[in-house]
């Protein structure tokens, strides 16, 4: 008789399928509860690289997301900054063009309004995130320009802009007044001299209008020279001498003497009874009209040298006059930390945009620093001091004629046309919102791209939970006949089959 056993019905397979179907159900049971296909990456075999790889290139781009949100948050300030200063350049201009009239009321306001200004520009330039200066270049932990007060009136032994620009007027003017030129008369010719190279008024040309007066070009020297004779025939009235001269801030300016028989007026010289006379009487006409000028025109373009020289631009020194004496000083010297408030103490860099430059995605860079001795702000800041620093008073028969000097320079100096050259305040505007523009498509970019990268992530770890579902019950119910069935086997006996 064949005999039955437990061997026909092999318990411990069922029992290690059973188990296996128990693990399997557990693992589906918390991919159920928390959505994820594996708890480690071990569990995840093959598709661990793939998602090592994503995730690393996701936490670049958060990455650099993170910077661009910096840079944005940075280019707004300076967005904002740059709004305000070409504003306040907009309405000096604006007060320039219109000139205000001459009157004594804005005699008086129109220097404590560029004061006004000036104070503004300088405390905008020195604008702050969470103590990182904005427009230092890249040293941004301190302080870019130095303070209003101190650059105007100075610090101790450190002389300010009032002092620096009283030093070149004198030098420019000279102790006679008639801007370091020299009138000297020899029987029947007139020698207009410069008396230094480098301060006061320059010879840059004589014409006439009379066939009768030989005139000979500033040469000569150094310093160089012109000549006025007066020969026979004399001339007649109403022939012309003009004398052009090249001004401290590199303006030009005319004298024109008319010659006349009666008295002579102003601008106007008289034929003599002879050559030597006639000579005579044009070198006084030509005197007293170059110290007019001088006085006048000259000063108010000193005081803009005077502001060049002291807000020094890129690469440049601080230089002042070097005296005392001053109304004969010969040269500049260079400004020192002893003996001078130095405005800047920024990045000196010839190319501000990219001393600070942010990495904001592959590939690319965007550059955003800026220098408050750039052109466009160093143009604005030269103009407000130069007449901030003024004096006219009503008692000064030169105050007129020199406000309206200084009114039409402004003009000139803030003029809108200069907007299209580089470094002015409208081309770093432009400039950083194209840093902005780039920033802004970047971030774009990275937004699409981490969507992308996140739905390729989720396809790797995400759970499908329908699938989960519907393998679970079908576990169950194989569980549940597995069960039953290894409980009737474990039950199985010959005694059963015996009867």
């Amino acid at each position: 008789m064949t005999s039955v056993g437990k061997t026909m019905f092999p318990l411990a397979n069922g029992i290690k399928n059973i188990t296996a179907m128990k693990a399997r159900y557990d693992q589906l049971q918390t991919q159920l509860a928390t959505g994820d296909k594996a708890s480690t990456l071990a569990e995840m075999g093959s598709d661990r690289y793939f998602d090592l790889a994503l995730r690393q290139r996701m936490a670049r781009m958060d990455g650099y997301q993170q910077s661009i949100s910096t840079v944005n948050l940075r280019l707004e300030v300076l967005d904002t900054v740059m709004s305000r200063l070409d504003k306040i350049e907009s309405d000096a201009r604006a007060g320039a063009v219109s000139g205000g009239g001459t009157t004594g009321i804005n005699f008086q306001t129109t220097p404590t309004l560029a004061a006004s200004r000036f104070d503004e520009v300088m405390t905008l330039l020195n604008t702050d995130i969470a103590g990182r200066y904005m427009f230092g270049g890249n040293r941004t932990d301190s302080k870019p320009v130095s303070t209003p007060s101190d650059l105007m009136n100075g610090v101790g032994a450190r002389a300010g802009f009032k002092q620096v620009v009283g030093e070149r007027k004198l030098a420019d003017l000279g102790a006679d007044h008639l801007g370091r030129l020299s009138v000297s008369t020899a029987t029947d010719t007139v020698t207009l001299g410069e008396q230094s190279t480098v301060f006061g008024m320059k010879l840059s040309g004589v014409n006439t209008t009379s066939a009768n007066i030989a005139v000979t070009a500033p040469g000569g020297g150094p310093p160089p020279a012109l000549t006025v004779q007066f020969g026979t025939p004399l001339p007649a009235a109403g022939d012309k001498v003009q004398v052009s001269f090249t001004l401290p801030d590199g303006t030009e300016e005319q004298i024109v003497l008319t010659a006349t028989t009666g008295t002579p007026g102003v601008g106007e010289f008289q034929i003599g009874a002879d050559a030597d006379t006639t000579a005579a009487s044009f070198g006084t006409a030509l005197t007293s009209s170059v110290k007019h000028l001088a006085e006048t025109k000259m000063v108010s373009a000193s005081a803009y040298a005077a502001a060049g020289n002291f807000f020094n631009g890129q690469g440049q020194q601080v230089m002042r006059v070097d005296g005392p004496p001053f109304d004969s000083a010969t040269g500049l010297i260079a400004g020192t930390t002893a003996n001078t408030m130095l405005w800047y103490n920024g990045e000196d860099s010839a190319d501000p945009r990219n001393t600070v430059t942010a990495r904001v995605g592959e590939g690319t860079t965007v550059g955003y620093g800026v220098q408050a001795n750039e052109s466009g702000f160093l143009n604005l800041i030269q103009t407000l001091a130069a007449v901030a620093v003024q004096d006219f008073p009503d008692s000064d028969p030169t105050s007129e004629e020199r406000y309206t000097s200084m009114m039409s320079r402004n003009a000139a100096r803030l003029a809108d046309t200069k907007d299209n050259q580089p470094g002015s305040l409208a081309a770093i505007t432009v400039e950083l919102g194209l840093a902005q523009s780039t920033t802004g498509a970047v971030a774009e970019r990275h937004t699409a791209h981490s969507a992308q990268l996140g739905n390729m992530l989720e396809q790797i770890e995400a759970a499908p939970t329908e699938t989960i579902a519907m393998e679970i019950l079908a576990l169950k119910t194989r569980l549940e006949a597995s069960y039953q069935t290894t409980a009737l086997l474990s039950q199985l006996s010959l005694v059963n089959y015996m009867r």
